[in-house]
Order: structure tokens, then C-alpha cells, then sequence
């Protein structure tokens, strides 16, 4: 499709390895591609599609709904002599609607849940996309125009007001699903105009589908299932695109069922499957930020308090004072840090008093990794929990790892057994020692057994004793 902005071209491959909603996953040698299925278009298909779009924008009709295309093309048809076959008619019918009511061919890629970010770096160009299973896939589709891809970004940015312009050359936009935006073009993008849509997740995993994504183990799970429940605040560390805060997710799965729940984040990407939950957003044209928010949740009774990620000094100070005020019975945060260690380190520098971060109760650490089979040299992207280490009640800030990855075999592994948090079990479960490690065995044995098609709201009931 040329003339309309963008080309799919064919790959040769040697090894199919998946198919997916909105195309197929394939190999040659080291290198993965994914190949949009598109409607093949004859040259007397192609033409009557261009000419119909042609003359949509000289008669600047609007399209609102499939009805109107349906009436476009039979008027175009008869009004040009043209009888149509119904399959030919259902993928013309297709297409346009791409092209008029969605974002051309983007909108069998947005769609697709398996995608969790989509890059465009400028004309001529193939399209990159990160799957959730496979990672970095090299698409067959190119923009050949640098107007339709600005065209495709202002379209999506529109409801929210924003244009992509010379004047103002950099986008960065939350859009009303959640997902969010980030677009720059000339006179700053030396490469030429590009975008980076990173995709909001309406089905949140769940904890299974995070063990059976090898992050995370079921004993370890299921001591993060039992600490959630007590009064206890967690923060989710880890390097960029690591998963932090879809592991921080999957845990509300763990939280009390009627509690009220305080969330407070820059980008929508919390989803809780609790009713009783407010949900506050920055505001950058009214000079409120995260810290203001934070600082809000004080007067509102909070059970739980929830920010999205912790960037700044102000942010940080503001999310240790939930903890230190003991409004909430426990708080939780991601943070951007390649350690526990290193996450204290980072703190301090942002003025919090080490003495303040003993209200932290647990620093989890995911990581994203790059492991290479030095059999085969095959390269793949994993993220996995690194560490999971709990903040003593001493003098000093010590911590007390309990689960740590072993590199070399690339599991989780339980390395101390937990001081501060196992009494904090004990006290809220009512229970004894012996009682405690059958709780912990029984929450481990669920996680084993559960179906990994149960929904995050199914997995949340279960959690809560309503399913079996």
C-alpha cells in the first residue's frame, strides 16, 4: 500500500514459531520477525481502494461508524459500473475501516494484546514490536511517508487535545485506555519523526502467570501472598522495562477484599480488582504532582496506598511519610534501582534519613537479563526477580536477603529465613510456628495447582477463599 503511506514486505524465513491475533511469528537463524496478516489486494483491488480514499478526502466525508463504509463502497460501486464479490468487498470494508475509523496499519497491532509496546523510528524504516513471550520482533511493515506517521500520532493524541508540530516537536500523551504515547519529530529528531507506544494492560497477570513466566517461584509467591495480608509496606525495584510494575500488580491479587484502597500514579497502570479504591493522577498544567497527591491521600482514611513510581526527591520523601504517619496499613511504590542495597543508597541521596526507611518492610528487585546459551550462543531477554530482602528493626539499616537468584541456574532460591516479617504473619494470622509453615505450604500448593487461564479477577476471588 504505497500510495496510502506504508509497504509490507515479505520476509523469508526458515522456522514458524507462533501465530498470534494479528499475525504470524517467525525465524531465520538468530533473528525473529513477525508478519502482519494483511488482506492481499490485486492491482484491480488496490486501485479501487485508493481511488475510494481519494475521493474520501476531496468530498471530506466523514466516517463514523462500519455503516457509512458500507455505503461507500456500494455507492462507489455503482457509481463506477464495479460488481464486487463478497470477500473482496468484507477486506476492502476492512481496511478502510483501519484507515478512517482507527490508526491505519497500527490497528491490528494495538489490538493485539501480545504487544506490549510498538515503535515506529521513522520512514523507510520497519516498525519494531516487543511481544510479551518473544520480546523484539523486526515487523515487515515501513512507512515510506513522514506526514502518515504524524498523521497516525496526531490522530491518536486528538481526544486528549495534543499535536505533534513543528512548534512543538515533542508528544508525550496518556491516552484514555492507559496506554501512553511518546512521539518527537524535526527540529529535535535528528533520525526523523518517531513514536513509542507502550501498550496499557487491561488483563493484568496474575501471580500464576508471573511463576509461569519463570520470575518468580511458588514457596517465594506464596510468602509474598501471606506478607500482603499483614500490615506491611513493599517496594518494587528493578532496571527499565524490567516488569516492575506488573509484578507490583499481580500482588494486589493478595489484598484484603474491603479495604479502602489509595492509588496515586503519573501513568495509569495500577489495575485493582477491589471496589473500594480511588484512583488520583498527576496533573502537569496545574503544577500537581506525585508528591502533592501523596501528601492528599493523608485525609482520606487509607487502608492501602498505592504510587505508581517514585522518580524524584519530593516523591520519595512524600511516599516514606505515609509510612512514617502510619495512616495506611501499608504502602506500596516501584522504584528504579538495580538493588536493595542500591535502592537505600539512592534514597538517602534523595535526604530520607536511613532510620525513616526502617517503616520499609520488604525491597523486591526484577530485573531484566540477558542470558546466553554458550552452547548454541542464543541469545534471549528474561525478567526474573533478582532478590527479595527484608529491612531489619536494628540500629542500623540491614538487610536480610531471603530469596536471591542463582545466575548460574537462573532460579530463585530461599538463602535466610525471615525474622521481621514471619512474626508479622504470626500476629496477623493468629498462629504458631507450626501453624504459620502450614499456611505457607497450603498458599504455595494453590499456586501449584491453580489453572493458568484463571482471570486476575478470578485469581483475586480465590485468593479471598470465594472459589475453589
Amino acid at each position: 500500500m504505497n500510495e496510502i503511506g506504508f509497504i509490507i514486505t515479505e520476509i523469508e524465513y526458515s522456522k514458524k514459531i507462533s501465530k498470534g491475533l494479528s499475525g504470524e511469528i517467525v525465524k531465520k537463524q538468530d533473528k525473529k520477525f513477525f508478519i502482519l496478516e494483511y488482506p492481499f489486494f490485486n492491482d484491480k483491488e488496490k486501485k479501487m481502494f485508493t481511488d475510494i480514499l481519494k475521493e474520501l478526502k476531496e468530498t471530506k466525508n466523514h466516517i463514523k461508524n462500519k455503516t457509512d463504509i458500507y455505503f461507500l463502497i456500494k455507492n462507489f460501486c455503482l457509481e463506477n459500473f464495479i460488481l464486487l464479490r463478497k470477500d473482496q468487498r468484507e477486506k476492502i470494508s476492512l481496511v478502510l475501516e483501519w484507515e478512517t475509523l482507527g490508526n491505519s496499519i497500527l490497528e491490528p497491532i494495538l489490538k493485539d494484546p501480545d504487544f506490549e509496546e510498538i515503535v515506529i523510528n521513522g520512514k523507510n524504516k520497519p516498525i519494531m514490536l516487543y511481544h510479551n513471550v518473544f520480546g523484539w520482533l523486526t515487523s515487515n511493515i515501513y512507512f515510506n511517508s513522514d506526514e502518515k506517521i504524524k498523521t497516525i500520532i496526531n490522530k491518536i493524541a486528538s481526544p486528549l487535545g495534543r499535536q505533534l508540530s513543528y512548534n512543538n516537536p515533542i508528544l508525550n500523551a496518556t491516552l484514555s485506555n492507559g496506554s501512553r504515547l511518546n512521539a518527537s519529530m524535526d527540529p529535535i529528531a535528528f533520525t526523523g519523526i518517531n513514536a513509542t507506544i507502550r501498550k496499557f494492560k487491561e488483563n493484568p497477570l496474575t501471580p500464576k502467570n508471573i511463576i509461569n513466566f519463570d520470575t518468580i517461584n511458588e514457596k517465594a509467591m506464596a510468602f509474598l501472598w501471606l506478607v500482603m495480608q499483614t500490615s506491611s509496606s513493599i517496594l518494587v525495584c528493578g532496571n527499565t522495562g524490567s516488569g516492575k510494575t506488573t509484578t507490583l500488580n499481580a500482588l494486589f491479587c493478595f489484598l484484603p477484599k474491603d479495604e479502602r484502597i489509595i492509588v496515586v500514579e503519573e501513568t495509569p497502570e495500577i489495575v485493582l480488582p477491589q471496589e473500594h479504591i480511588v484512583k488520583l493522577n498527576t496533573a502537569e498544567h496545574l503544577k500537581i504532582g506525585l508528591d502533592k497527591l501523596i501528601e492528599n491521600t493523608f485525609r482520606m482514611r487509607p487502608d492501602r496506598v498505592i504510587v505508581g513510581e517514585i522518580r524524584s526527591k519530593d516523591e520519595a520523601k512524600a511516599f516514606v511519610n505515609t509510612m512514617l504517619a502510619g495512616q495506611a496499613r501499608g504502602s506500596y511504590a516501584t522504584f528504579h534501582a538495580e538493588s536493595a542495597r542500591e535502592a537505600i543508597e539512592r534514597l538517602s541521596t534523595f535526604g530520607i534519613e536511613k532510620n525513616s526507611l526502617k517503616t520499609l518492610d520488604i525491597i523486591l528487585v526484577q530485573k531484566r537479563i540477558t542470558r546466553i546459551n554458550n552452547k548454541n550462543n542464543i541469545r534471549r531477554e528474561e525478567r526474573k526477580i533478582v532478590e527479595i530482602c527484608e529491612i531489619e528493626n536494628s540500629e542500623q539499616i540491614t538487610l536480610n536477603t531471603l530469596f536471591e537468584l542463582n545466575h548460574l541456574t537462573g532460579k530463585l532460591v530461599k538463602v535466610n529465613e525471615s525474622k521481621r516479617l514471619n512474626e508479622k504473619i504470626k500476629q496477623t494470622f493468629c498462629c504458631n510456628e507450626k501453624e504459620y509453615l502450614k499456611l505457607l505450604k497450603e498458599k504455595e500448593l494453590i499456586l501449584e495447582k491453580i489453572n493458568e487461564s484463571v482471570s486476575f479477577k478470578e485469581f483475586f476471588e480465590l485468593s479471598c477463599g470465594e472459589i475453589t
